[in-house]
C-alpha cells in the first residue's frame, strides 16, 4: 500500500508539474524560513542550559533599588552565616584594552571575578591550576580562543599582557571556550580583588570619599550563589536580607534570589553587566514565519482543492470499486506529507543560503542543528508531520467527499465549489503582502527622516577622536600638533560629545567644552553672550529646552551646579532621535576632557592621514579611535535599518509566495474555462475582452485584500512609530501606492496566462466539441 502510494504520488506530481512545483517551492519557502526562526528561539531559549548545575544558581537582587549591584563582602558573609549554600561566586563585566609588545587588541568581554568562579561555573581548564590561578591581583586568565587570537597559540602560561595601558598582568591559566549562549561573554578574567584595590576598571559607590577613607563606599558586583537541591529559597532570602543590620549602606535592605536558568529572559531588574533576550524581537520573528508559512499553506490547500478536477475520475472509480471514505482520506493526507517531506529538503537548502544573512539580523552566531542536535531533528521532524496533516486534511475531506455519480454529470457544475473559499484565502495572502509593502514604505521613510534631520550643528566634515583617560597628559600635546596642520578649520577638547552624553548635573544632560567648541561644532548662542576667558571654571550655558523650564524668563539670576548661567544656545540633538531634546548645559571647563572633535577644511583623506602619523608620534601604545559624527548618528538606527532589510525580505517573499498561488490558480482557471473561451473568440470576443474576463475575478480579491490591509497596517505601523520622539506621519498615499503595487503585481501575474489562453486557436479547445 504505502509503496503503491509513493509510485502514484510520483505520477501524479510528473503529469502535472507546474501545480507540483509551485506548491512544493512555495511550501519550501515557508518551512525554509521556519527552520531559521525556529533555530533562533531554539537557541534563545537554550540560554545558560548548557552549564550543568543551571538549576541551582540564583543572583542575588537588592530589591529595593530593583538591580544586582551587591558589595563583594556579601560573599563571605553568605558563606559563613547562611546554611544550604554550596557556593557563591562575584563578577562584574567590562571591555579592556589589551597591550603585547606593539600589538594593540580590544576586548568587549573581560569578566572580573573571584577563585569560585571557576567551581560554581564548571570551567575546564586546558592549562594552569585551578587553585591557584589568582594567587596574586596580576594574575589573569584567558579562553582558548583569545588566547590563540593573541598569541596564536594556547601554550601561554606564564606570557605578560599590559591591561588599559598601566598594569602588566600575567597569565596563570587557559580555560575551554564557554557556550555561545550564557549570559556573559567571556574572553579574559581578572582576579576581583583589583577592585577594592581600586585598579583596572571597577565600579565604586560612596557617601561620603575624600580618595582615601572608603569605609562609607561599597565595590557593587553580581553575586551568585549555588544551593544545595533541597534548600529552602525563601529562608535563605531572609537569612540574606537580615545582613542589612550589620552593614546598612553595603549590604540591600530586601535582598531576594532569581534563578540563573530564567536570567536571560528576566528583562524588569536593572542589569548592565549580562546578556538579555529581545522579546520584541522573539514576537516579531515567530509571527512573521508563522504568516509566511501560513501563506505557502494556502498556497497549498488552494491549488489542491482547485485541482480536484483533475482528480475526479479517479476518485470517482476507486469509490465505486468500494473504497472508503477514510481510505481515500489517508491517501491524500499521505500525499499531502510527502510534498512536505519533498518541500522540507528543499527548505533545508534555502535555510543553509539563508543563514549568513539572517544572523546578520539578529546579531547571534545560530547554526542548523537539524541533523547534528536530536532534540530540534525531533521538533523538526513533529512540525513536517503535523504540517503534513494539517494542511492536507481540507483538501482530503473536500475531494473524499465527491460522489461517484458526478462521473457521468458536467463537470460544469462543479466549478463553483470551494470558489469562494479560495478567494478568501487569496485575499488573505495579498493583505499580509499589502501590510509588509506598506510596512517597508514607513520604515525606510522614518529611518531616511532621522537619519537626515538637522540636529542643531553641523557634522559636515566634523570628526571625533576619542581620548583614553590615561592619556589626559598627552591631550594639550596632540591637540597643539594637529591645530598646526592647514587642513583642520578649528579643533576642540570635550568632555562629553552629542552622541555621548554621560554626565549629568541639577536634572541637565551636561557637557564640558573648551573656548573653541562653539566654533567647532557651531553652536549658535540664541540669547545672552558666549563664553569668555575668564568665566572657566565659573560659568555654563544652557539650550532652549533648559531655558524654557526658567518660569521668570530671566537666564542670569540661575545657576547649574554652581556655574552661572551667561547664554543660551540653541537645541542640538545630543543623542538618538528616541527621544526629544531636554535640559542641557554646556560647562567651561578643562575637567576630564575624554574627546577632541576637529573640523576639516581640506582634503579630508590627508587630513585623516595626518591626523593618524600624529596620533602615532605622540600616543604610539594606543589604538586610535576615530569617527565621522554623520555616521556616529547614522549607526544608532542600525536595529532599525536591520528590520527594513528583514521586512523587505519577508514582503519579497510574501509577494512570490501570493503571486505563485495566484498564478496557478489562474493556470486553473483559463484550463477549465477553455472551451468558454473558444467559443467567445468564434463569436468574435478580442483578446483584451477574455484577459478582462479571466482577471476580474482575482482583482475583486486583491481589492478585498486592501480593505483589510490598511487598518491593520496602520495601526501596527502607529505603534512602532511611538518609540520615536521625532517621526514621519504615515500619509494616505502609503497605503494607496502598496494597494496598486499589489495590484499590478497580482495584473502582471494573472496576464501572462490569461493572454496565453486568450490567444490560443480556439480550433484547439473546440476541436471535439
Amino acid at each position: 500500500m504505502f509503496r503503491y502510494s509513493i509510485l502514484y504520488y510520483i505520477r501524479s506530481i510528473t503529469r502535472r508539474k507546474l501545480f507540483s512545483s509551485i506548491n512544493i517551492i512555495g511550501l519550501s519557502f515557508g518551512i525554509a524560513f521556519m527552520i531559521l526562526i525556529g533555530q533562533f528561539l531554539y537557541y534563545e531559549f537554550n540560554f545558560n542550559h548548557e552549564i550543568k548545575n543551571v538549576e541551582n544558581i540564583y543572583r542575588v537582587v537588592d530589591k529595593e533599588n530593583n538591580n544586582y549591584n551587591i558589595d563583594y563582602r556579601m560573599k563571605e558573609q553568605i558563606l559563613q552565616s547562611v546554611p544550604g549554600v554550596k557556593n557563591v561566586c562575584v563578577l562584574n563585566h567590562f571591555g579592556i584594552d589589551v597591550n603585547v609588545g606593539n600589538n594593540f587588541f580590544k576586548l568587549k568581554h573581560m569578566l572580573v571575578v573571584d577563585q569560585n568562579f571557576f567551581d560554581l561555573f564548571k570551567c575546564s581548564f586546558i592549562s594552569g591550576n585551578p587553585k591557584e590561578v589568582f594567587n596574586s591581583i596580576d594574575n589573569i586568565v584567558l579562553t582558548e580562543k583569545t588566547a590563540k587570537n593573541i598569541f596564536g597559540t594556547i601554550n601561554v602560561v606564564g606570557k605578560t599582557l599590559r591591561l588599559n595601558h598601566e598594569y602588566d598582568m600575567i597569565i596563570t591559566g587557559v580555560i575551554k571556550n564557554l557556550p555561545e549562549n550564557i549570559s556573559f561573554g567571556a574572553e579574559m578574567f581578572v582576579n576581583a580583588m583589583n577592585t577594592p584595590k581600586q585598579r583596572l576598571v571597577y565600579r565604586m559607590s560612596c557617601v561620603t570619599y575624600d580618595g582615601k577613607d572608603d569605609s562609607q563606599c561599597q565595590y557593587p558586583f553580581n553575586v551568585f550563589v549555588e544551593l544545595d537541591k533541597n534548600a529552602d529559597v525563601a529562608k535563605i532570602e531572609k537569612q540574606i536580607s537580615s545582613f542589612y543590620s550589620i552593614n546598612s549602606f553595603r549590604f540591600p535592605k530586601q535582598a531576594a534570589l532569581t534563578p540563573f536558568k530564567t536570567n536571560y529572559f528576566n528583562a524588569g531588574i536593572e542589569d548592565f553587566d549580562l546578556l538579555h533576550g529581545n522579546k520584541s524581537l522573539i514576537k516579531i520573528l515567530s509571527l512573521i514565519g508563522v504568516v509566511i508559512l501560513l501563506l505557502a499553506v494556502i498556497n497549498f490547500i488552494n491549488l489542491t482543492t482547485a485541482s480536484y478536477r483533475y482528480r475526479m475520475k479517479e476518485i470517482g472509480v476507486k469509490k465505486y470499486l468500494g473504497a472508503g471514505r477514510l481510505t481515500l482520506i489517508r491517501q491524500l493526507i499521505l500525499e499531502s506529507l510527502f510534498t512536505c517531506i519533498i518541500s522540507s529538503l528543499l527548505g533545508i537548502l534555502i535555510a543553509f543560503l539563508f543563514l549568513p544573512y539572517f544572523n546578520q539580523f539578529v546579531d547571534k552566531p545560530i547554526t542548523l542543528q537539524i541533523f547534528s542536535d536530536p532534540i530540534f531533528f525531533g521538533y523538526f521532524v513533529t512540525f513536517i508531520l503535523l504540517l503534513g496533516v494539517l494542511s492536507g486534511f481540507l483538501p482530503a475531506m473536500v475531494l473524499s467527499n465527491i460522489s461517484p455519480l458526478l462521473l457521468f454529470k458536467s463537470t460544469s457544475n462543479l466549478r463553483g465549489t470551494c470558489k469562494g473559499f479560495r478567494g478568501v484565502l487569496t485575499a488573505f495572502q495579498f493583505s499580509i503582502a499589502i501590510i509588509l509593502i506598506s510596512s517597508l514604505i514607513v520604515i525606510s521613510n522614518q529611518i531616511d527622516f532621522v537619519k537626515h534631520k538637522d540636529l542643531g550643528f553641523n557634522t559636515d566634515r566634523l570628526i571625533f577622536l576619542r581620548i583614553h583617560y590615561t592619556l589626559i597628559d598627552r591631550i594639550q600635546v596632540l591637540s597643539d600638533k594637529l591645530k598646526q596642520y592647514h587642513g583642520i578649520k578649528s579643533l576642540s577638547v570635550t568632555f562629553g560629545i552629542p552622541g555621548e552624553i554621560t554626565m549629568r548635573n541639577d536634572n541637565h544632560e551636561s557637557m564640558v567644552i573648551d573656548s573653541t567648541s562653539m566654533e567647532t561644532f557651531g553652536f549658535k548662542v540664541v540669547k545672552g553672550r558666549n563664553l569668555l576667558p575668564g568665566d572657566m571654571d565659573k560659568a555654563c550655558l544652557i539650550n532652549m529646552a533648559a531655558f524654557k523650564r526658567i518660569k521668570d524668563g530671566d537666564f542670569q539670576n540661575h545657576r547649574v551646579n554652581g556655574a552661572d548661567i551667561v547664554g543660551v544656545v540653541s537645541d542640538f540633538h545630543y543623542s538618538s532621535l528616541y527621544t526629544s531634546t531636554g535640559p542641557m548645559a554646556l560647562f567651561y571647563s578643562n575637567w576630564r576632557p575624554n574627546n577632541i572633535t576637529v573640523r576639516i577644511s581640506g582634503s579630508v583623506s590627508e587630513t585623516i592621514n595626518y591626523i593618524n602619523k600624529t596620533w602615532k608620534e605622540i600616543c604610539p601604545d594606543y589604538p586610535i579611535d576615530l569617527n565621522f559624527y554623520d555616521e556616529h548618528f547614522a549607526s544608532m538606527y542600525a536595529k532599525e535599518e536591520n528590520l527594513a532589510s528583514f521586512v523587505s525580505i519577508f514582503s519579497v517573499l510574501a509577494v512570490v509566495i501570493s503571486c505563485m498561488g495566484i498564478f496557478g490558480l489562474s493556470v486553473f482557471q483559463s484550463e477549465q474555462r477553455l472551451k468558454e473561451i473558444g467559443i467567445r473568440k468564434v463569436l468574435g470576443a478580442s483578446v483584451s475582452e477574455i484577459v478582462i474576463l479571466l482577471s476580474k475575478s482575482f482583482t475583486k480579491w486583491v481589492i478585498l485584500a486592501n480593505v483589510i490591509a490598511v487598518p491593520v497596517s496602520h495601526y501596527f505601523l502607529n505603534l512602532w512609530l511611538q518609540d520615536f520622539a521625532y517621526r514621519v506621519a504615515i500619509g494616505w498615499w502609503v497605503y494607496v501606492l502598496s494597494g496598486v503595487i499589489a495590484l499590478v503585481i497580482a495584473g502582471i501575474t494573472i496576464s501572462f496566462q490569461a493572454i496565453k489562453a486568450a490567444t490560443a486557436n480556439p480550433v484547439e479547445s473546440l476541436r471535439y466539441e
